[in-house]
């Protein structure tokens, strides 16, 4: 059973197919080109003749350049390099998830990943915002790294009740 759904390779060639085309078509003189006479230096049969050949060319150079081996190849890249990028994130690499509207500023790797300070522009912009956001930011980072102490303290807790709840289930030494 065959699907007519086109995968997502054939619509990435399909694209760069369309691009290829749009960038094969046939040089033209301007329209802005004075016009030509017998005295003028360049004639327009020359003008024409520089246009074949130099058409011809690059007909000659899209053929061996963007040949179906070669768009297939291309769109895989494209695909793979989508797909890595989507495994980077998802793997938690370090990127940019707290721009992302509605994300949880409340998640630690989110709260490593804001900047100490805004940006130049912002700053010249709005000078106020700008250090409200940065002494925000601050006291963003110093609850964070205080909830990371209090969960290893919670953790050590933890471990030391499990490592005493036998003595404390038979009532002592």
């Amino acid at each position: 059973m065959t699907s007519s759904t086109p995968t997502i390779i054939d619509l990435k060639t399909a694209f760069l197919r369309t691009q290829i085309q749009a960038l094969s078509q046939p040089l033209r003189a301007p329209s802005s080109l004075p016009e030509t006479g017998e005295d003028a230096p360049l004639r327009q049969r020359n003008i024409d003749d520089a246009l074949q050949k130099l058409n011809a060319q690059v007909k000659k150079h899209n053929r061996l350049v963007y040949g179906p081996q070669a768009m297939r190849h291309v769109a895989e890249q494209v695909d793979r390099f989508y797909w890595n990028a989507g495994e980077r994130n998802v793997l938690g690499g370090i990127g940019e998830d707290w721009a992302e509207r509605g994300c949880d500023f409340r998640k630690e790797n989110i709260i490593d990943q804001l900047p100490s300070t805004w940006s130049e522009e912002a700053e010249v912009e709005a000078p106020a915002k700008a250090a409200q956001y940065t002494e925000l930011q601050t006291r963003l980072e110093e609850l964070n790294q205080r909830r990371r102490e209090k969960r290893e303290a919670v953790e050590r807790l933890r471990a030391m009740r499990a490592l005493l709840g036998p003595v404390a289930e038979g009532g002592g030494v």
